[in-house]
């Protein structure tokens, strides 16, 4: 899992850095640059709630219900994936995992190293938006992990066992929300925000819900782990788009 914490972070920061280094968004002042992008992502995500329309109201309520509902269902839904686990949905999963681990980073300096070669501004632009948006979101996961301190499905203590603010936790009890889900949706979501095409968006969406699926058949999330890290994903991937392209409206 990209966790982004301790050196990790660090490390996804220096990542970042080298990444975006020539970058004509990052000019023409380089880090102060990036760090201003950081800063103004961050300001229009935790800012959006308060220009909702009703649309936008609708939905956040009917994620609010689902999300209460896979709560409340936590442990019935683990039972069912537990005894549903076989050798064929556990290589399913060997697949779809990477999706939500390095592989992201990959496929985003890819398309970078790609406008950078066709001169394809779009292309480098979509590189540099995704790894903003994983780092964010990444953040905004690892600082939810031990804020809440919820036991992961396999250290058998129950859906709704929390040790908030424990600073020096194992890996048991850092599962809501899932990382691996909040970095397939971010990704997903710049992707697909930027080539709205459908047979872009629609299979970017797909791998991403089966790197969330997949957290559930390992038995590492529940079910309102990987709901809560897609919609972080998502949420900060469509900002993140929606400011650049507003930014600069000939980029869409």
């Amino acid at each position: 899992m990209i966790s982004c914490k301790g050196a990790k972070f660090f490390t996804c920061l220096v990542t970042l850095m080298g990444f975006i280094q020539n970058s004509s968004l990052a000019q023409p002042s380089g880090f102060d640059q990036v760090i201003i992008d950081f800063y103004q992502d961050s300001k229009s995500a935790a800012t959006s709630p308060f220009h909702w329309q009703k649309k936008d109201r609708i939905i956040a309520l009917s994620f609010l219900a689902a999300t209460s509902i896979a709560f409340a269902t936590d442990e019935e839904s683990q039972k069912i994936f537990e005894r549903n686990r076989t050798d064929f949905s556990n290589r399913a999963a060997d697949f779809f995992r990477p999706l939500g681990d390095k592989l992201p980073f990959w496929v985003l300096g890819g398309m970078y190293a790609t406008g950078l070669v066709l001169k394809d501004q779009k292309a480098k632009d979509t590189g540099y938006l995704g790894l903003r948006a994983i780092v964010i979101t990444q953040g905004i996961t690892t600082g939810l992990k031990y804020s809440l301190g919820r036991a992961r499905p396999f250290a058998e203590r129950g859906a709704y066992y929390f040790k908030g603010f424990d600073f020096s936790p194992s890996d048991f009890s850092l599962s809501l929300p899932s990382g691996h889900a909040t970095t397939a949706f971010a990704f997903a979501s710049v992707v697909a925000h930027q080539y709205p095409r459908w047979w872009v968006k629609y299979p970017v969406y797909l791998l991403a819900a089966g790197v969330a699926w997949s957290r559930l058949n390992d038995n590492v999330h529940f079910t309102s782990d990987v709901l809560i890290g897609g919609a972080i994903g998502y949420f900060v991937g469509e900002k993140i788009v929606h400011r650049h392209q507003k930014k600069h409206p000939n980029s869409r």
